[in-house]
């Protein structure tokens, strides 16, 4: 085809057309740069949005089933209310899953049905319908991973640094823990060094508590202020240090080849029995049972019948021998929280068996990480507090808790201040006292797991069941586009890739301008040219591809350098990101909006827009110079050549 080989010569650069030539490369590099900017900007936000989302569905679940104001003006839900066998107490989903009838009531010895209440909805065969049961045996049906949740209220209150401290007061939302929750592991952070610490000092005196601790700590080193006289051998000699005046204060160096402080006086540490005597060179002599390291010494260590087995070196000395558990601090752990089976023991903390959350103890309670930076530890106990409905007024109840873990609360409204505990205690505080959810969660409903992808389409297909079964009235079927707390925020995603988008055709637009510019410099550079191959029998539609051709050329290879460039920005995003943090002296992207990287995937959205809108802009800028280049009549071109 001589229109392609014609438009190919066309696009080479040429000494003879020097201005031509800078205007394609600038053309092409600054269609690149636009190129480069929109990859970049949607990978990165897209990778956002997707973190988001991932943490919000690990806490919920894509899709949640919600009880509507008929279910409870229902005389299914009433019933319990002037019921003996329901305690005369209303029920949550959970507990109606669990009643061992649909309809407790009793026409023998419970009081009469008020009038206003509606009639019982009966199924064909008279019994009445039980709207827990039917909307679990639909989920079943289908397959599908589910299970209630319930929010409650409660004060909080915490003992911080181990009791030794001053006392935490918040009120604090509780979500109870669901076990079926395929994703919530990813939530769990694992103990530190310092939550390590707590829990051996608490359970001391408790050896199956130490024993699980020490199989599923992964302590590797502990670490040592003080030397004891026991880790090396008799007649050792150290160089250590004393304060001036030669007092009683002395330091010993990790090496021995360590510059002393100024006015302090080198010596020789020498060990005889259970003291260190120590000697300057003048002669002076002083004995200690415990000098201080200069440093803190780390070792390597176990647990070996409930004291530290240590070794190491100092000053190229080896160091060996047993410490009790307060004369070291775990140094460097790997605690582990996944396990693929159940241990024989669990360790005091929460863990995840086969992708599900379980917790330590009854009386567990997963806190938000940011309860961590206030100085709380696993191990740490506390209550929480209730009010409850008394004889003559309401009285103050109170459930112990302690702290098992904590978790990352995502996009969670009310993240920063909910509680994860066993559904017991939700149920316990529901009995005295219902919550109100502030941002308008529901306080009880049934989650359902699935692909974020299935959500919608899984949501019709259950919203068909109930209604089959006559059971849609008394539900609301919600994805996570459609939570309370975070709707308007994914709202606002959308909103936001859509006008980036929109910016982007009009910068592109701007930036294929130039490509007008080019392609009308290279018309009149080639009339005479473009007359001959008329001349020849060249018709106006090849006139047209040639040039029409040349503007697609270079919108294709403009998206192919910044796609380039975009790919080795993103691989290393996190390189760049530590260049403009320590250029500005502070983080220049806020890990509790970003995380703690950046996403570096590339975005097929991006690369689809890309090279679709790039290479069809560029072919719309070339049509005005194609046309201009098809209304050059061969004989006027010629003659003025």
């Amino acid at each position: 085809m001589f229109e392609l080989r014609i438009a190919l010569r066309y696009l080479v650069p040429r000494k003879q057309s020097l201005s031509t030539a800078l205007v394609s490369l600038i053309s092409v590099g600054v269609i690149s740069l636009v190129v480069w900017l929109v990859i970049v900007f949607l990978s990165v936000t897209g990778g956002i949005e997707r973190g988001w989302l991932a943490k919000l569905t690990s806490l919920h679940a894509p899709i949640r089933l919600s009880p509507t104001d008929r279910y409870y003006s229902s005389y299914y839900y009433l019933a319990d209310s002037i019921s003996a066998a329901s305690n005369y107490s209303l029920k949550t989903i959970g507990e109606k899953a669990v009643a061992p009838k649909s309809d407790p009531y009793s026409q023998e010895s419970d009081a009469e049905v008020p009038r206003h209440w509606p009639r019982p909805e009966t199924d064909e065969d008279g019994r009445l319908r039980d709207l827990v049961r039917g909307a679990e045996g639909a989920l079943e049906e289908m397959r599908l991973p589910y299970q209630d949740y319930e929010i409650g209220g409660a004060l909080l209150r915490l003992a911080l640094n181990q009791g030794r401290g001053t006392t935490l007061s918040q009120m604090s939302y509780l979500l109870s823990l669901m076990e079926k929750n395929p994703h919530f592991a990813t939530l769990l952070t694992p103990p530190t060094d310092s939550d390590l610490n707590a829990l051996l000092e608490t359970n001391a005196n408790d050896p199956q508590k130490l024993q699980a601790i020490v199989e599923h700590g992964g302590i590797e080193e502990v670490a040592i202020g003080q030397l004891q006289a026991e880790l090396l051998p008799e007649g050792t000699r150290l160089v250590a240090f004393a304060a001036p005046g030669y007092s009683s204060e002395w330091v010993v160096p990790l090496q021995a080849n360590e510059r002393e402080p100024a006015g302090w006086v080198r010596g020789t540490l020498t060990r005889r029995g259970a003291l260190w005597h120590w000697e300057s060179p003048s002669g002076d002599k002083a004995t200690h049972p415990q000098p201080l390291l200069d440093k803190k010494l780390a070792l390597r260590a176990k647990l070996s019948d409930g004291q530290w087995l240590v070794q190491g070196d100092l000053q190229g000395i080896p160091i060996r021998g047993h410490l009790p558990l307060d004369a070291a601090s775990v140094l460097h752990a790997k605690p582990k929280i996944h396990f693929d089976a159940a241990p024989e023991t669990l360790p005091p903390w929460a863990v995840s068996i086969q992708n599900q959350c379980r917790l330590p103890e009854a009386r567990s309670a997963l806190l938000p990480k940011s309860y961590r930076d206030l100085g709380l530890k696993i191990g740490d106990a506390g209550s929480l507090s209730f009010s409850a409905a008394g004889a003559g007024s309401s009285q103050e109840q109170q459930i112990a808790i302690r702290v098992a873990g904590f978790y990352d609360p995502g996009l969670f409204s009310l993240g920063g201040r909910c509680l994860i505990v066993p559904p017991e205690m939700t149920r316990t505080i529901h009995s005295a006292s219902q919550t109100f959810s502030p941002d308008g969660t529901p306080t009880n409903g049934i989650f359902v797991w699935s692909s974020l992808g299935q959500a919608e389409t899984l949501k019709g297909e259950i919203e068909a069941k109930l209604d089959k079964a006559g059971l849609l009235p008394y539900w609301k079927v919600s994805t996570y586009k459609d939570f309370e707390f975070s709707k308007e925020l994914f709202q606002q995603f959308r909103s936001d890739r859509t006008l980036f988008l929109l910016i982007a055709v009009l910068i592109l637009l701007v930036a294929c301008c130039n490509v007008i510019s080019l392609l009308i410099l290279l018309v009149n550079d080639k009339k005479r040219e473009i007359a001959i191959l008329q001349a020849m029998g060249a018709s106006k539609r090849s006139m047209a591809a040639i040039f029409g051709f040349c503007g697609f050329a270079m919108g294709m290879l403009s998206s192919l350098i910044g796609t380039a460039a975009a790919i080795f920005t993103l691989r290393h995003i996190d390189a760049i990101s530590s260049f403009l943090s320590a250029l500005q002296g502070h983080a220049a992207f806020q890990p509790a909006f970003f995380g703690q990287t950046l996403p570096n995937a590339l975005s097929s959205e991006a690369l689809f827009f890309v090279f679709i809108a790039t290479p069809l802009l560029s072919l719309l800028a070339g049509l005005l110079p194609a046309l201009r280049a098809c209304r050059i009549k061969p004989s006027s071109a010629l003659r003025q050549e």
